[in-house]
Order: structure tokens, then C-alpha cells, then sequence
């Protein structure tokens, strides 16, 4: 373990093991995975690919699958799980486009979230609030994990789902005198490698094309912020990672792939402006450094443009804390990139939104109850 930022209100760690499955660090995995519940970003990947990943997913978590594919696929999707799924008792499929889903935000003044049709707009960050809204109806998580349907070599996630139990639960149990309220943690994991599929080698410590941009601004961020020369960052832009509930209720969210610098740099803003808030909360980052490869589609260079300019649009909306110096490296970048500037829609926390437990209306989304539905269906057709 490498600790970058260790002060009153922060707690920023690098982490390593020297083994994964060590038995006095592994804790009661039983209880984190009846806790925690998982959410996977889904757009149109095949079912094959999605399947390997749930394969790879606690039979005993909640699986919140958040799919973003058009209207007409997803009846085709949702009865081809119920059918592989038929003996998974807790798989959610979510249609981001759900007519509940923009009546619910509607209904709670997060209008900003709609597109003109009045559903829930594109995105990637969108998916997430949703699938982070659903498991805060369902009231018992106590852990969400975010993951990319996308994984063509989806056993890596035994070593994330493993190292996050341990990261959570050791820090869980270093709190058994500290009151739960008022602290959040973030897992985040660093790919050990990016290989392309058919790749004759795999490097190592190899960062992603978004990672290797911005990653730096927030090690600038950090050096200025709590007064630290030596904390790299090196997690801006994971795509894999894990919250407390406290956590995934009390930040906000922000549109398309903004989203995960803009939660890196919201987290941080609590710690900073801890001494400003009525309810201070204690934050803990951990970076985690995979072993596993990561082999996921890979995007183009515009891809990669449009990506890197919505993370780093996230920054304006702390600018005003920033050091000259930070400024000056975002205007560098913006001008050696011929980036378009691209400021992401924010969005309010759930707790801003009140939301309270109803599993009534998570449930909707359950496989099992839809089987039911489509059964009734067919008996009718007959």
C-alpha cells in the first residue's frame, strides 16, 4: 500500500497485494455480496458477452443491468435473460429510456436528465445514476460496484470483486468504533493492461489514452488542494469501480463519459470543503492496481477526443478552487488537443432528491417478476 493523502478529512491509497486470496483478508465475503450490489452499463454488446460477465457476478447480489440498446432489442434481450437466467434470483434489467424511470426524476424536479421526448437522455453517466437509483430503492445495499458490460475476458472481475470485498470490509472493520455516518469510500481500479485482442504481448502499467491526460490534472489538483507533492494519480477515468450507499447517495452525477472524472473530482470537493459543510463527511480514496488485463472495445481517436473533452469539461464546475497553475495545464491541454470545450449536464444527488426506500418499485424491474408477466402473456395468447 502506498499512502498518497492521509489528513482529518482525506485518505488517498494506492493499492497493491501481495496475494488476492489471502483467508484473514477476505473477511466474510458471504455478507459483502448480500450487500452489494452491482451495476452493469450495457449498450448493445451481444448476450453472449453480457452473460460472461454476469457469470462472473455474486449469485447472491443484486445485478442491476442498466441497457441503453433500442426499444426493439430490449424485449428480445429481456426474454433471452429470463430464459439463460431462469435460476438467478436477483437480476434487474433497466431500459434507460423507461417511461417510470423519467416520471420518477420528473416527478422530483430533476428535469435536466430528459431529453425532449421526455425520457431519460443518452449516456453513459445517465445509465449509472440510474442503476445508483435503483439500488438506493432497494434499501439494503450497503455497497454499489459499477462495471462495463463490455469485458471480453470478464474472469478479470474476480480479482476486482475480491479486492473490492477486501478494501471494503478491512475498512469497515477498522470502523467498528467510528459511527458509519458522515464517510465515504471509493474503490477505483487501475487495468493492469489494455491489450487489444490477438495482441502477441501485453504491457504492463500501461494507462488508457483518457487516463494518460487526465490523470495528471488531478495529481495537480491534489498537490494544491491538501498540500501534497507526491500522490500520482493514476484512476481518472475508471470504468470499474465501487462506493459506499453514503457515497453513491451523497455525490452527484454528470452526463455521457464525464462521469467518472466528475465523481473523482466531487469526492475530492467534500474533503476540501469539509470545514465549509454542515455535515462534514470523512473521505477515503483507494486506487487498487489490478493484476488482470482488461480486454474491452476499444474506440476510435474521435471517441477518445470526444471522451477526454467531457472529462475534462467536469473541471469547470470547480474552477474557482483551482491554483493558476491548474488552469494553465487545462488550457494547455484544450489547445495542444484541439479539444472542443464540452461542459456535461450535472446532475443532483439522491439524497438532494430524497429517495427513500421502495422496493415495490425496484422490483418492477426483476427478472424473476417479469417472468411472471411474460408467462401471463403466453397463457392469454394460449
Amino acid at each position: 500500500m502506498l499512502v498518497c493523502v492521509k489528513d482529518a478529512n482525506v485518505n488517498i491509497d494506492t493499492m497493491r497485494f501481495s496475494h488476492l486470496l489471502e483467508a484473514d483478508g477476505l473477511y466474510d465475503l458471504n455478507q459483502f455480496f448480500a450487500r452489494t450490489a452491482f451495476v452493469v452499463a450495457h449498450k448493445n454488446e451481444s448476450l453472449e458477452t453480457l452473460l460472461g460477465v454476469i457469470w462472473y457476478l455474486p449469485v447472491s447480489s443484486p445485478i442491476l443491468i442498466v441497457t441503453n440498446c433500442s426499444e426493439i432489442e430490449k424485449e428480445k434481450l429481456e426474454r433471452a435473460l429470463i430464459e439463460q437466467l431462469a435460476h438467478h434470483p436477483h437480476v434487474f434489467l433497466i431500459h434507460q429510456k423507461d417511461e417510470a424511470i423519467a416520471h420518477f426524476f420528473a416527478e422530483r424536479g430533476a428535469h435536466a436528465i430528459l431529453d425532449v421526448t421526455g425520457r431519460v437522455a443518452n449516456g453513459k453517466g445517465e445509465g449509472m445514476y440510474i442503476g445508483a437509483l435503483i439500488a438506493s430503492l432497494l434499501g439494503y445495499p450497503k455497497w454499489i460496484v459499477f462495471y462495463d458490460a463490455d469485458n471480453f475476458v470478464p474472469s478479470a472481475l474476480l480479482e476486482y470483486t475480491l479486492a473490492m470485498s477486501r478494501l471494503f470490509m478491512q475498512e469497515q472493520a477498522a470502523s467498528v468504533y467510528e459511527s458509519e455516518n458522515g464517510k465515504m469510500h471509493n474503490v477505483r481500479i487501475c487495468w493492469s493492461s489494455k491489450p487489444a485482442l490477438g495482441a502477441k504481448s501485453i504491457p504492463v502499467g500501461e494507462m488508457g489514452r483518457c487516463t494518460r491526460v487526465v490523470s495528471p490534472l488531478l495529481t495537480e489538483l491534489v498537490a494544491h488542494w491538501f498540500n501534497i507533492q507526491d500522490c500520482a494519480i493514476i484512476s481518472s477515468n475508471a470504468g470499474e469501480q465501487g462506493f459506499t450507499m453514503e457515497a453513491a447517495q451523497t455525490l452527484r452525477f454528470s452526463s455521457g463519459y464525464s462521469v467518472e472524472t466528475f465523481l473523482f473530482l466531487d469526492l475530492l470537493s467534500h474533503a476540501f470543503n469539509a470545514n465549509k459543510e454542515s455535515h462534514p463527511r470523512r473521505v477515503i480514496l483507494q486506487q487498487y492496481q489490478a493484476q488482470s488485463p482488461h480486454f474491452h472495445e476499444k474506440g476510435d481517436e474521435e471517441h477518445i477526443k470526444r471522451m477526454i473533452s467531457d472529462s475534462l469539461g467536469s473541471f469547470y464546475y470547480f474552477s474557482e478552487q483551482f491554483s493558476p497553475g491548474l488552469k494553465r495545464q487545462i488550457r494547455r491541454t484544450y489547445k495542444e488537443m484541439d479539444l472542443e470545450v464540452r461542459l456535461p449536464t450535472v446532475y443532483p444527488s439522491l439524497r438532494e432528491l430524497a429517495v427513500e426506500q421502495d422496493e415495490v418499485f425496484a422490483n418492477q424491474y426483476r427478472l424473476s417478476e417479469r417472468r411472471l408477466v411474460f408467462a401471463g402473456q403466453e397463457d392469454l395468447c394460449g
